[in-house]
This record gives C-alpha cells, sequence and structure tokens, in this order.
C-alpha cells in the first residue's frame, strides 16, 4: 500500500499564552523536528507532506525530504490545514495519517502498529488511550474527498465520527507517548 503522512504544523499556539509551542524546546531541539524526523526516517511513507506557514518548518521538512505546503487559510481553523494536506497527496496514494507536530513521543512502532492495522483492515484507523480517541489517525483514500473539504476547526475526528463503522480502534495502554503539548502546563511537565 502506498502510505503518505500529513503533518499538521499551521497553529497559531492560541494556548501556549504567547509562545509558538512548535518552537519549545523538547530534548535539546524544536518541537516540530521529532514529528517531522520521525515521519521522514520511519520507513513507513512513500510521500510526507508537511503544512505550514513558517519559513524554518518549511526548510527543516525539505531538507528531511519531506514537501512543505502552505496554508493560508490557517486562522480558519486545523480543518484547512487538513485539507491543505490532503490536495498536496500524490494520487496513487491509498492510505494516509494525519499527524500533529506537537506530538514529540510518538515512535515508529506506535505509528506501524496504526498503519499496518489500517492497511490490513481497509479501515480508518484510530488510536485510543483509556477510551480517549487520540491522534494521528490513518484515512484510506475513500475519504480524502472529504478531507479535502474541511474548513473551520474540524479535523479527521469529525470525519470518522460520521463513519464508526468503518472505524478500527487500536488500543494503546502507555498515554505518554500520544501526549500532546498545547498549553504551558503540558510543556512544564515534559521538560
Amino acid at each position: 500500500m502506498n502510505t503518505a503522512a500529513v503533518i499538521l504544523a499551521a497553529g497559531f499556539s492560541r494556548r501556549m499564552q504567547h509562545a509558538d509551542k512548535l518552537k519549545l524546546n523538547i530534548a535539546g531541539v524544536p518541537m516540530y523536528q521529532h514529528v517531522i524526523s520521525l515521519a521522514c526516517t520511519c520507513g513507513l511513507f512513500s510521500t510526507v507532506i508537511v503544512v505550514t506557514n513558517q519559513p524554518d518548518i518549511a526548510a527543516f521538512a525539505a531538507q528531511n525530504g519531506a514537501q512543505a505546503v502552505e496554508n493560508l487559510r490557517a486562522a480558519h481553523g486545523m480543518g484547512t490545514s487538513v485539507a491543505a494536506g490532503t490536495r498536496a497527496l500524490p494520487e496513487n496514494t491509498d492510505f494516509c495519517a494525519f499527524l500533529t507536530a506537537d506530538q514529540p513521543f510518538l515512535t515508529a512502532d506506535l505509528l506501524r502498529n496504526l498503519v499496518e492495522t489500517a492497511c490490513g483492515q481497509n479501515k480508518i484507523a484510530v488510536p485510543r488511550v483509556d477510551g480517549a480517541p487520540k491522534s494521528p489517525c490513518i484515512f484510506p483514500a475513500r475519504y480524502f474527498g472529504q478531507c479535502k473539504a474541511l474548513s473551520a476547526d474540524k479535523g479527521g475526528k469529525g470525519i470518522y465520527q460520521q463513519h464508526l463503522d468503518d472505524v478500527v480502534w487500536v488500543d494503546f495502554p502507555d498515554g505518554h507517548a500520544w501526549r500532546d503539548i498545547d498549553t504551558q502546563t503540558d510543556y512544564s511537565a515534559v521538560i
């Protein structure tokens, strides 16, 4: 299966109190570098697209073999970034993983589990910890049209909630790996 990754890195960090969370250091490097590096080196994705409006993030993406895509509508919400990334996918893409750049603790093994589950069952794969859905989700190509039509602040969750019969839940015991950094409290807890 031809699987791609779209990394969402065009947000405004509104809950981070005037700091750009993606530039905050985790283990000595800016947060966004963890997810981009992982996606580019894990061997799971034939194409990696980074949706960003920041030149330094776009440059890092290009240096690592990813394609940077601008989202001029980013202020309208995450759905616009999902749409921009999906529109940039090669036509022969069978599945796409939608990752957020604020999850620095993801691992290749976790991603492999999700990708293999999605491809093996030809369904949307959604990770879950203690019953709570997490990101990233893996979508088959039959949902790309809906992804391209997203707007405002609804991401992939708005799509899979309409197709629960086509979702395979992948349960994980370790919530730390799925942690995203949204607030100063979140950041303080991991540094």
